[in-house]
């Protein structure tokens, strides 16, 4: 690291900046690039991008700070230099060793056998007097004694500069010089690298991809912002989360019940229960009801009594042994014990009566003095001592807390009202009472009995909902007092079934909705939060009348997709999110989920390129894809035509999982693109397109479609300037973003993602699809289609 620009710096200034420059590449985002082993990117190459006269005054005078230390340093060098022009002027004599002797001898003396101070100041003046006159005989020994004298004084003053230099320059460059490198390198790297740069894998860590509900990666968005604000406005009531599955409305709801949707924790009261399928609301409301009374008890740190159960007994072949050992135990830790016992009695014996002879005077005499002060206090001054009597009194009083002790009793009847329903819940009780009159005399016997019982039956499903509105209400009102909220989270409503099955649900447990001052969040599918959109049409239904409002939760944008991985997975870099996100469309679920898979690529092959990346995660896309078409075709009806298609569909699998990765492989990208331009499965007759077949391959189509635009856009060269050049303000149908629109839009209608994926290949200018050539068929087409020349797949050879 050499350069022209340190002659103008001092000279303790170069070794603390090239120790923090090698320093910063152990740093964990440097590193990453550098293990890569890019021949662009190296140790060397860093070293000679800041030994630049450029790159040093940038980084030097990035702080002020940096001037402070410079000039104690260039003092430091300012010292140095004068201590060498004066030493250079010393002659070698005998008066400097002398004194440095001396104080030598004097300070082995004093450590072996000790001396007086005198003695040292003694022996240090009769080694400078004698020096001293020796060097004053002529005029140039005393010029040399003066050079010598400052010579020690230039150096003293040296050596405490050049330590405070030296401490200084530490602290800088521990605290301010290191942080400004390293964004600096990342720059120089990004240079060095040039386009490549973004297009490279150097995730620094996987941690937050291995529990995806870990709430340290939890990313604040819009919707939790405006999913508070309607609570705040709301008194109570239920309020339904919708949105595709995946799309963290489990997240969002938790979120709210344990009240950390602003960042802050804030106290609730919170209930979170799922919702299995094929549940009956009256079993759900009663599990529902146990569990309120199980956490409420857990809130105030009471153990809920579990009922009694018969457990079995020991096995009597393994009683006698298993007695035998508990007796030897015991016995062991008794003797123990004893033994202990006798051996220090006298010792602790002696050791109480030694306490009691020392403490018992002074106790004494101490407790006879406060007493007979206390007495004269109370004769003496009667006001005084009777109002002193009286504040310790009403402080006594106060510190009773008599109000919070009587609001507290609604309290503890509340908690054991909640242990008596749990008994009630779970236990069938049964009471029995007996009454018998009887007599005898002279062998004659007479008597009268009368047995009575009763036993308890469970709640009615309208009784266990005025119960359960019974104890919440009570509930709201006790947590109401310390500024507290009650959330009831009803989670994954979306499993019932069909939307029929979970407007029946809703309709038999809306009556536990309206509790004053009780929220409850709810998990829905799509549909049902579309039904509620619908209420303002004459069509009406439970879901209308059953919830106060919904809250859609919308797929994440490409930049909140960028602020979700890069939080998980630092270094995650801007193309490796467009493409997961594009997959993924937006869903969090299947966001971290591709995003899994890359880096299980990543680790698998070794690649770190874009290309190579995503051309190997999207064939393995492309061959799940068609695996899963496969097997739906099979289960057709068998006919000779359809065997040759899933033959042949095999046989593209397979040459899509043995092509290599690392470079482009046109026919395989030109075969997927061909068969997303079919209208039919190839060597299929034409089929009618409400048929479901036909439907099928519409949706398998579409999805092909989409991995081929995805593949010409991610696994080519140069993505960093195709992206700057079809992309922009003026060109929205070239954004990235569409292409997740896309994806998304494949679950509503595969013909309206196939109009956004063209609008985006035009934008893009990708290639379009050659379609090999048709084999004309003789089978007629079907009445009411379009003409269209039919179209098939070429017959693929075996890899």
């Amino acid at each position: 690291m050499t350069s022209g620009i340190w002659h103008l710096e001092p000279r303790q200034v170069r070794p603390w900046y090239e120790r923090t420059v090698a320093g910063s590449f152990h740093r964990s985002g440097i590193r990453a690039y550098l293990d890569l082993q890019r021949p662009q990117v190296t140790r060397e190459r860093l070293r000679e991008a800041f030994g630049q006269p450029r790159i040093i005054t940038e980084v030097l005078r990035a702080s002020t700070t940096y001037f402070r230390v410079r000039r104690t340093a260039a003092r430091a060098d300012a010292l140095r230099g004068r201590l060498a022009q004066v030493r250079d002027r010393c002659r070698v004599t005998l008066f400097l060793p002398m004194v440095l002797a001396s104080l030598l001898c004097w300070w082995v003396a004093d450590v072996a056998i000790g001396l007086p101070w005198w003695v040292g100041l003694a022996a240090l003046l009769a080694a400078v007097g004698y020096g001293g006159v020796r060097e004053l005989r002529d005029a140039g020994g005393r010029d040399n004694l003066l050079a010598q004298v400052r010579t020690a004084v230039l150096f003293a003053q040296w050596a405490v500069c050049a330590v405070d230099a030296e401490v200084q320059l530490m602290r800088w460059s521990t605290r301010e010089l290191r942080p400004t490198i390293a964004p600096i390198m990342q720059r120089e790297m990004t240079r060095l690298l040039g386009p490549d740069y973004e297009s490279l894998f150097v995730a620094r860590s996987h941690e937050g991809l291995v529990d995806a509900a870990d709430a340290r990666y939890w990313v604040s968005t819009h919707t939790e912002m405006a999913l508070q604000q309607k609570l705040d406005q709301m008194s109570g009531g239920a309020i339904a989360i919708c949105g595709p599955r995946g799309i963290g409305k489990s997240t969002l709801l938790k979120k709210a019940c344990q009240g950390i949707l602003t960042g802050h924790r804030h106290p609730h009261f919170h209930v979170i229960v799922p919702t299995p399928a094929n549940y009956r609301p009256e079993e759900f409301l009663l599990s529902l009801f146990q569990s309120v009374c199980r956490n409420y008890l857990a809130l105030y740190g009471r153990k809920s009594r579990t009922p009694f159960l018969h457990r079995s007994r020991a096995r009597t072949a393994r009683q006698p042994h298993r007695l035998y050992r508990s007796a030897l135990r015991w016995t062991q830790l008794v003797a123990g014990a004893g033994l202990i016992g006798i051996a220090i009695q006298d010792m602790v014996r002696d050791l109480a009566d030694d306490a009691y002879r020392s403490a018992q005077p002074t106790v004494s005499g101490w407790a006879t003095d406060s007493w007979g002060w206390a007495v004269a206090m109370w004769h003496d001054n009667p006001s005084l001592t009777r109002t002193a009597l009286c504040a310790v009194g009403l402080a006594l009083m106060w510190r009773a807390d008599v109000k919070r002790w009587l609001d507290g009793r609604s309290l503890r009847r509340l908690v054991h009202d909640c242990h008596n329903y749990l008994t009630l819940l779970q236990l069938i009780q049964t009471v029995g009472t007996s009454t018998s009159l009887g007599g005898s005399g002279g062998g004659l016997t007479l008597g009268i009995g009368r047995t009575r019982g009763s036993t308890s039956r469970t709640f009615t499903y309208p009784e266990l909902v005025w119960e359960f509105r019974s104890l919440l209400t009570r509930i709201s009102a006790i947590e109401r007092q310390d500024n507290w909220k009650v959330f009831i989270g009803i989670d994954e409503l979306d499993r019932l079934g069909s939307t029929e099955q979970a407007r029946a649900f809703l309709a038999e447990i809306k009556a536990i909705f309206d509790v004053p001052r009780v929220y409850f969040i709810l998990s829905v599918s799509e549909d049902v939060g579309a039904a509620f959109i619908r209420r303002g049409l004459p069509t009406r239904d439970a879901i209308d009348s059953s919830l106060e409002d919904v809250m859609v939760i919308e797929p994440r944008t490409l930049p909140e997709s960028g602020v979700l991985l890069q939080t998980r997975v630092p270094g995650f870099t801007d193309p490796f999110v467009a493409l997961v996100h594009a997959l993924s469309g937006g869903i969090p679920r299947d966001l971290i989920r591709y995003t899994r898979k890359l880096t299980e690529i990543h680790r698998r092959t070794g690649q770190a390129g874009l290309a190579a990346l995503a051309r190997e995660l999207l064939w393995e896309e492309a061959a799940q894809a068609l695996s899963g078409f496969r097997v739906l075709l099979a289960h057709q009806e068998g006919s000779a035509s359809s065997a040759q298609t899933v033959h042949d569909l095999h046989t593209l699998i397979s040459l899509i999982r043995s092509a290599d990765p690392t470079r482009a492989n046109p026919e395989v990208e030109q075969r997927i693109l061909s068969l997303a331009h079919m209208t039919h499965p190839p060597h299929t007759d034409r089929v009618d397109p409400a048929d479901e077949l036909a439907q099928r391959w519409e949706e398998f189509s579409c999805y092909l479609h989409f991995i081929g635009a995805l593949l010409e856009v991610f696994a080519r060269r140069n993505y960093a300037a195709r992206k700057a050049a079809y992309t922009g303000p003026t060109k929205p149908h070239g954004d990235l973003q569409r292409l997740a629109e896309a994806r998304l839009e494949m679950t509503v209608s595969p013909h309206s993602a196939r109009k956004i994926l063209e609008q985006f290949r035009t934008q893009w200018a990708l290639r379009p699809a050659v379609i090999p050539p048709a084999i004309q068929r003789s089978t007629p087409p079907v009445s009411g289609l379009r003409p269209e020349s039919p179209v098939t797949l070429p017959r693929l050879r075996t890899p």
